[in-house]
């Protein structure tokens, strides 16, 4: 299966029986559950609290000295891989978008860009 971002840069949930997360030697099997469960681990062994929201397939890290401070990283398809996209507020008024972060595979690299984000507050 091909998979690209979606013209509108907002990233698309794989829908029923897509098997973005099967064996093949593009994401090496990395189930999505797995992959939720090791970027939790990663951002706790940086110090920062972190929520799995499995329901949308997301992972919401905070500084744990400002619960306000918060990151959501969301496991969504991209380029035919599954990948880590950022939740990116920008200006308070416009919507929220999502930009490309990490491969799933690479979590210490999602984990160490989140908590540079975090602790800039």
């Amino acid at each position: 299966m091909n998979v690209g971002t979606p013209a509108s840069g907002a990233p698309a949930m794989a829908g029923p029986g897509q098997r973005l997360d099967a064996s093949n030697g593009e994401n090496g099997g990395f189930a999505w559950s797995r992959a939720l469960l090791a970027l939790s681990a990663e951002l706790r062994s940086r110090g920062l609290a972190a929520r799995i929201d499995d329901a949308v397939g997301a992972v919401d890290a905070a500084d744990r000295a400002s619960a306000r401070r918060t990151q959501r990283a969301v496991l969504r398809p991209h380029r035919g891989r599954l990948w880590w996209w950022l939740r990116w507020a920008g200006e308070p008024t416009a919507a929220a978008r999502h930009i490309p972060l990490a491969p799933a595979t690479e979590t210490a690299r999602a984990a160490q860009r989140i908590a540079r984000l975090l602790a800039r507050g």
